[in-house]
């Protein structure tokens, strides 16, 4: 045996020999564990999971439920309030009702009985008269019989609204400010709303100013609905004033000389309602009128009478878009710009057309005719006067459809402003006054000439 044998042999035995001791120790030194009681140790901990998550999944779902039965009493808290505010609105509404009609029928049988004893105290008056035949001056019955105290006892504030309304719809403007300087019942009168619905600056154009036209429309912009500017020549600033009555639906700015294609595009993006535009005699292009069917959608009467600085296609305008479509009137007479083409256009939207004025039209044929019979079905009056290119075959042809026409191929009058070919009178006037004048001119000149 070789000692390299001997030395593995001995190191072989000495590691079994370790092995088996250590083995050995530790079977006597580590106690033996019970895999059955590990197993319940595994068991226990898994319950007590178990009813965690259990506790924690019910927890969730009753936490949920009574939010939501939170928030459903708080709903049905909030909707009690309500209607206990309602019906508490309610009762204090019905009181004051109540009372307002109580008070309104007490001063209205006080009325009734002052009004009852006026006239027996003026029949009583009248009868003494009567019998003793005595005249009365007019100061001496006013002052005996009709005042009391220095108040009149038939005073105008003492009657209804609606008599009071009556009575003064029938003033003008300038009326309706001197009845409100009379005393302090009288301007309480002259304030109602109603009153103000209708203004007619034209009335009173040459006394009154730009800046109390703009306090009038400040004030009632309201209440104003019909707003009459016919002939009144005022600045850019009051013409934009009338922006603030929202609620307009009638303007007349006819032959006002300061209208201008700005001021009418203040007017159409404040104004929507407008029902009845009157810009006749004016100078709007056809700026104004692109405006018109962009903002007027309801307009139903339009009059562009003698407005000569439009063209053919600022009428053509009228149909973009929702367009003038609901135009019932429309008063062309007096543009010598028109022509058929504008008219074609128009008459193939306007189907609700009744009224058309085309007098002193003198660019129009017996084309035109042919399309206000194919497009506006519903036109009743037709006015041509003076139209010479329009034959009077087509004319009687048309008096068979519509209900009444006016048809006249003569020459245009002199108060017309313009010939039969469209020109205007009273450049033809300023020419011949300055051909004159030359005339005059050079004729003192040759006198002058052969004096010397």
């Amino acid at each position: 045996m070789t000692p390299e044998l001997m030395i593995r042999a001995c190191t072989f035995y000495t590691g079994r020999l370790l092995k088996t001791h250590f083995h050995t120790w530790r079977e006597i030194a580590i106690p033996p564990t019970n895999e059955d009681e590990l197993l319940a140790e595994k068991m226990e901990a898994a319950i007590v999971y178990a009813n965690f998550r259990l506790k924690k999944h019910v927890l969730h779902h009753w936490h949920s439920y009574v939010k939501n039965r939170k928030e459903q009493l708080r709903d049905a808290l909030l909707r009690i309030q309500r209607m206990f505010h309602c019906y508490k609105m309610i009762v204090t509404l019905n009181k004051w009702r109540d009372r307002a009609r109580h008070k309104f029928k007490k001063r209205e049988d006080e009325l009734m009985l002052k009004h009852e004893l006026q006239l027996q105290k003026f029949s009583k008056l009248k009868f003494k008269t009567s019998s003793k035949e005595e005249y009365f001056f007019p100061e001496q019955f006013v002052s005996e019989g009709f005042l009391v105290g220095g108040i009149p006892e038939f005073d105008i504030s003492q009657l209804p609204k609606r008599a009071i309304l009556q009575i003064f719809s029938y003033l003008s403007l300038r009326d309706l400010v001197i009845c409100g300087q009379v005393n302090r019942s009288w301007l309480l009168m002259t304030q109602m709303g109603s009153l103000w619905n209708g203004i007619d600056f034209s009335a009173v154009k040459n006394i009154i100013t730009d800046k109390y036209i703009v306090s009038i429309l400040q004030r009632w912009r309201l209440n104003v609905l019909r707003l009459n500017f016919r002939g009144c020549a005022l600045r850019l600033k009051t013409l934009r004033s009338v922006s603030f009555c929202k609620n307009l639906q009638e303007l007349n700015v006819s032959d006002c000389p300061t209208l201008t294609d700005e001021s009418m595009r203040y007017i159409s993006e404040s104004c929507p309602g407008v029902l009845y535009l009157n810009l006749s005699n004016t100078i709007i292009t056809n700026r104004t009128m692109r405006l018109l069917p962009r903002y007027f959608y309801n307009l139903q009467n339009l009059s562009l009478a003698y407005c000569r600085k439009f063209t053919d296609k600022g009428l053509q305008y009228l149909n973009l878009g929702n367009g003038c479509h609901k135009l019932i009137y429309l008063d062309l007479s007096g543009c010598t710009q028109i022509t058929d083409s504008a008219m074609e256009m128009l008459s193939a939207k306007c189907h609700y057309l009744h009224i058309l004025d085309v007098s002193g039209c003198i660019l129009l044929t017996d084309q035109m005719l042919e399309n206000l019979e194919m497009g506006c079905r519903q036109l009743r009056i037709l006015k041509m006067q003076y139209c010479r290119l329009i034959s009077k075959e087509a004319a009687i042809r048309m008096s068979s459809i519509v209900q009444h026409q006016e048809y006249s191929a003569s020459n245009p009058p002199l108060w017309f402003g313009y010939d039969s070919e469209g020109k205007s009178l009273r450049e033809k006037q300023n020419t011949s006054l300055k051909n004159s004048e030359l005339t005059a001119k050079e004729s003192t000149y040759n006198n002058e000439e052969e004096a010397v």
